[in-house]
């Protein structure tokens, strides 16, 4: 596999594989992608090339379902499984497992917080869609990034929910994550959607803006 650094989550659906090259410009960049296999060519300007390639990939992926779009800070591709709901227990290499992705429970609470959580709610008539390029942003705090600092147990915590979560739970996190100022972490988007979520400090602390 290649030494480029990288990440990939997968939905029941999808597998979605994040390529750290930043500011690369669409027209330099080449995508192939096979039904096990996928590969990225970066022409530099120097007249040199940086290529990405994973053969073979885990499973089978449905080639003409599957997509890629170019963000500042990387290049994301969606793998559409070509057998969904199978869970991938890896990403290259020959995965004989079979194993079906659970699938969620309604009636479960799914909420997780830290360090506290707030029920109250401020009701809006209407979410306004984040775009792709700010959800990127934001999923920053869910990344293996060395750099983004915080408890490493934390962190780690956060990436493998972030990982194993679902597209609505992901997008739960996100919102109550960013909202809270990192004080309330929520994989319930049913519940999140309704409103703004507050940012909730430890008994002891009191929630100050900058500045003030």
């Amino acid at each position: 596999m290649s030494k480029i650094r990288h990440e990939w989550y997968q939905t029941e659906r999808e597998v979605v594989v994040s390529v750290f090259i930043r500011n690369v410009k669409e027209q330099d960049l080449k995508v192939d992608l096979q039904p096990r296999a996928l590969s990225l060519t970066v022409s530099l300007p120097t007249g040199s090339d940086v290529v990405f390639d994973i053969d073979p990939l885990a499973h089978d992926i449905d080639v003409e379902a599957s997509s890629h779009r170019v963000l500042q800070p990387k290049i994301e591709l969606k793998l559409v499984k070509k057998q969904g709901g199978i869970k991938w227990t890896k990403l290259e290499g020959e995965d004989e497992s079979l194993v079906k992705m659970a699938e969620p429970t309604p009636q479960a609470d799914t909420r997780h917080a830290y360090p506290s959580s707030s029920r109250k709610q401020h009701n809006w008539d209407a979410i306004v869609k984040q775009s792709a390029e700010e959800d990127d942003e934001l999923a920053k705090e869910f990344s293996k990034d060395p750099n983004a600092g915080g408890d490493s147990a934390l962190n780690e915590m956060f990436q493998k929910l972030y990982a194993d979560a679902t597209e609505d739970q992901r997008r739960a996190m996100i919102k109550s994550y960013q909202e809270s100022n990192g004080t309330s972490l929520s994989t319930n988007w049913e519940e999140v959607s309704k409103g703004e979520v507050e940012t909730s400090p430890p008994e002891s602390m009191v929630a100050k803006k900058w500045g003030v």
